[in-house]
């Protein structure tokens, strides 16, 4: 039998393929050549047929799916902890929106690779990068800078947000739609290929002229890229459009064509039981980010009522200045926790639906359900190795339950990326991490000082 040359064998560990059965194969393998699963198998079956570049020995570790981040701001991993206790527009407006507005080019690509780095500790392969709406997009081609750089399969989000003052937004933020999507095309075609793809970020309903949706929308459709929002993370959603259009936001926005298939409805706290029939008419999907919502004191969104109504859920961080991590461990972790004391009934999330939430359910939400989310032979190779032999984790009965309730970033080992190594052995390939965090430590401060935040305790 002629013998394969692969690039990447990963041997004899425990795999968690999140297929359609969600079969576990112990003692297994998987070939990886390029970008792709070539193979994936028992042990005995596999490594036989294959020399490789590069040998993984995984015995005694796990192997699962890389976890698929649906929302996140990456620059906010430069303002942690400032505006603890504020609401959510008390902290946008005097602190988020401040802190964006005032960063350089290098703060933007610095931010990148700090929550980048997070990332690929905690098992996540792939992001939504929602970066805000800036009077231009220097800062949106940074986080693509730093996207491309580190290695993380990325969409690259475009906010947009063009009014609002009368309603507390921030002017800093404005820009016409037109003239952002005119540039947007433009970044698009610089970027294409690789890891990278695309999405428009509309930030909030009331943030937007009736106009500039549809102008959204077209653009989407000639794209076929995605389209993410926030939406009815508080009351003043509806609150506004019913004062400036008297319809609530959601049907005020089905009635613009907005929804499909390929919009990303973010946070989705207050939703009323109409909102909930028009996603399911339009297979919405849903981006759950319990740890921002607990933080900021938004509420507990109504995740089992839309999962009963068969839409997508997924999970994201939301921005590190809302959730104060890039986490995805810690946000599955959280998911359980919070819907259990919601609904008083600990059997009303297990381990496993959290996981399809972190994998599959990711996957869908960004359109990429043939690519990523499950281990199986002609996907892309987006992985992390779990090492059971941690204190907080061991022992193991249950890897899936492990993994999202008895886990931290201490237990991945390995992240791979499209085939790529981005971390072995806990060590980021191609970056000094401890220079990295030093750097960004004092850029960070920096530009507390520019935007007039300086918070109460001594600098390191």
């Amino acid at each position: 039998m002629e013998i394969i040359i692969c690039d990447v064998l990963i041997s004899g560990g425990t795999i968690i393929t999140q297929n359609s059965t969600r079969a576990i194969i112990q003692n297994g393998s998987i070939s990886i050549k390029g970008s792709e699963i070539i193979d994936i198998g028992n042990k005995e079956d596999v490594d036989f047929k294959y020399s490789a570049r590069k040998m993984i020995d995984a015995r005694g570790k796990y192997i699962f799916p890389g976890l698929i981040n649906t929302h996140t701001h990456l620059f906010q991993t430069f303002i942690k902890g400032l505006g603890e206790g504020l609401s959510l527009y008390q902290w946008v407006d005097g602190i988020a929106a401040p802190s964006a507005f005032g960063m350089s080019e290098k703060q933007a690509y610095l931010s990148t690779i700090l929550g980048g780095m997070e990332a690929i500790h905690c098992g996540t392969t792939t992001l939504l990068d929602f970066m805000y709406s800036m009077p231009h997009s220097r800062l949106h081609r940074q986080v693509g800078n730093g996207l491309r750089d580190i290695g993380l399969r990325g969409v690259l989000g475009l906010g947009l947000m063009e009014n609002g003052e009368e309603h507390g937004l921030s002017p800093c933020q404005f820009r016409p739609v037109t003239e952002a999507l005119a540039e947007w095309h433009e970044i698009m075609e610089e970027y294409k290929g690789g890891n990278l793809s695309f999405a428009l970020a509309p930030e909030i309903p009331f943030g937007i002229s009736p106009n500039s949706f549809r102008a959204i929308r077209e653009f989407a459709n000639k794209h076929g890229i995605l389209i993410t929002i926030h939406i009815n993370e508080t009351l003043d959603d509806d609150k506004v459009n019913l004062k400036d259009y008297q319809k609530r936001a959601v049907p005020f926005l089905e009635e613009l064509g907005f929804w499909g298939e390929d919009v990303v409805g973010v946070h989705c706290v207050k939703m009323q039981p109409e909102d909930i029939e028009i996603f399911a008419k339009n297979d919405v999907k849903i981006s759950h980010n319990p740890v921002s919502n607990m933080y900021l004191g938004v509420g507990v969104a109504p995740i089992m009522d839309l999962k009963q109504s068969g839409l997508t859920i997924s999970l994201g961080t939301d921005g590190a200045g809302s959730n104060n991590s890039q986490d995805m461990l810690e946000v599955m972790k959280s998911t359980g926790l919070l819907h259990k004391v919601h609904h008083q009934n600990p059997a009303v999330m297990n381990a496993q639906t959290i996981l399809d939430m972190a994998t599959l359910g990711g996957a869908k939400a960004l359109g990429q359900a043939d690519r990523i989310g499950s281990l199986e032979v002609n996907k892309q190779a987006d992985l992390f190795i779990f090492d059971p032999f941690k204190p907080k984790s061991a022992p193991v009965f249950d890897p899936v339950s492990s993994l999202v309730f008895s886990s931290g970033p201490e237990n991945v080992s390995t992240t791979i990326v499209a085939g790529n190594i981005l971390m072995e052995e806990r060590k980021i390939i191609g970056f000094d991490e401890l220079e990295i965090l030093q750097e960004c430590q004092e850029s960070a401060w920096e530009l507390a000082k520019r935007v007039g935040y300086i918070p109460n305790f001594l600098k390191l």
